[in-house]
């Protein structure tokens, strides 16, 4: 990977005898050479958080052990956007702005198995090398990336390291799922009713952060007019109730890049939210330069599709407003929302009987390619699932808390929308 490193030392590169002098008289003699690091990926697209890393590192440092740091963490990269579905279609080096500690001790785990995913033989790297990769990984989070040296901005919040080194087999944490107050807390804040909208869309329909920006405008103004459907479950046709509707999300790209279509189950009150948002006249504005090409349905502030590191950034800064005002009590992300529908919807007695069966439901609404994947969501402890009930005692339905949560954080008259 020596090629997808370049460090510059500063100095000046002779161009006086350059063929670029026979068609312009004004090209220099010579060209000035900035000090710093760059890296690229095996696309050759710029990796702008390691360089800038690696940039900085540089000062009072051999450049063997900057390609070696680069190295480490390139491999990193090439595994979360080939292998880990969070991450498959992030650009760049932005899967690094939202991995997660579990994440990154699944590439250990990886690195330590003599199998690659499809099975075939792989080398297992030695355990002193995963050190090494870890000590990398640590300085880079939390020297830089959470904790920016000065002339850096901060981007990244949630430190993975915070709790020391990730290489040491850890016990499987538990999900730790955002819950409704939590976004209701987000919803409140929010100073715009797209955002309102794209919140409590997240929640309630499992999907991921670079997924959003897929959702187009017409199968929400379909499914508002939408009555009972059928969807397929483990081989059988489970019925869905009225208050839902089975929606298709083009899902990542897998590692043969083909997109993976899914279908998730969501209520119709966050449904006519979105309708009734498509319907304002802000978003009639930016559909007017779309003309007639599809349209997402969810759009910023410039009448641009939300980017995957736009809506981390978007929930990253209402987490800011809602932890200051003490409404919730750790910061929030995109993974935690969908995590949040996991177990919304693994709690939702009124779409299947059994656990079981809510189960199988829920691995197909998530994408999971391994049902293992999807288990994870029954070990969260009763306790920590938030139960509401209504004035008979009797514990809510999910459509019923999308009703709620819509009907509390509705755009008052005269607001932003």
């Amino acid at each position: 990977m020596d090629k997808a490193v370049i460090i510059s030392s500063g100095g000046k590169i002779d161009t006086s005898i350059s063929v670029a002098h026979e068609n312009s008289g004004i090209y220099p003699d010579a060209l000035l050479l900035e000090e710093g690091v760059v890296v690229f990926n095996e696309q050759m697209e710029l990796l702008p958080l390691i360089s800038d890393f690696l940039t900085h590192y540089r000062i009072g440092h051999s450049d063997h052990s900057v390609k070696t740091y680069a190295n480490n963490l390139l491999y990193l990269v090439k595994y979360l956007t080939t292998y880990d579905d969070n991450h498959i279609e992030s650009k760049r080096d932005d899967c690094l702005l939202t991995v997660h500690s579990t994440e990154i001790q699944k590439y250990f785990q990886y690195c330590r198995s003599d199998k690659n995913k499809d099975g075939s033989d792989k080398r297992a790297i030695a355990g002193k090398t995963i050190s090494n990769r870890d000590a990398t990984y640590g300085r880079f989070f939390s020297e830089f990336l959470c904790k920016p040296p000065a002339g850096y901005k901060l981007v990244r919040e949630e430190n993975p390291y915070e709790n020391g080194s990730l290489s040491i087999a850890a016990k499987e944490s538990l999900i730790k799922p955002a819950q409704y107050l939590d976004i209701e807390a987000l919803i409140l804040v929010a100073n715009h009713e797209r955002e309102r909208c794209l919140i409590q869309f997240m929640y309630d329909s499992g999907v991921r952060r670079e997924e959003v920006g897929r959702i187009p405008q017409e199968t929400i103004l379909n499914l508002s007019r939408k009555s009972r459907q059928s969807v397929i479950v483990d081989s059988e046709t489970f019925q869905v109730p009225s208050p839902y509707v089975a929606m298709e999300i083009k899902g990542n790209k897998g590692r043969g890049r083909e997109a993976k279509p899914r279908n998730t189950i969501i209520t119709k009150e966050t449904i006519n939210r979105v309708q009734k948002y498509n319907s304002s006249l802000e978003y009639k504005k930016h559909k007017r330069k779309w003309g007639k090409a599809p349209i997402p349905a969810f759009l910023n502030r410039n009448g641009d599709p939300y980017s995957a590191r736009a809506v981390s950034k978007l929930i990253s800064k209402l987490s800011k407003r809602a932890l200051k005002l003490g409404l919730i009590k750790a910061p929030l992300s995109p993974h935690k929302i969908r995590h949040g529908f996991g177990a919304m919807l693994l709690n939702s007695e009124d779409l299947l009987k059994t656990q079981l069966d809510r189960l199988l439901l829920l691995q197909q609404c998530l994408g999971h390619e391994s049902i293992d994947t999807t288990q994870k969501y029954t070990k969260i402890p009763v306790g920590v699932w938030e139960r509401f009930v209504d004035s008979n005692g009797i514990a809510l339905k999910r459509y019923q808390l999308m009703e709620k949560l819509k009907n509390r954080t509705r755009a008052k008259k005269g607001s932003s929308i």
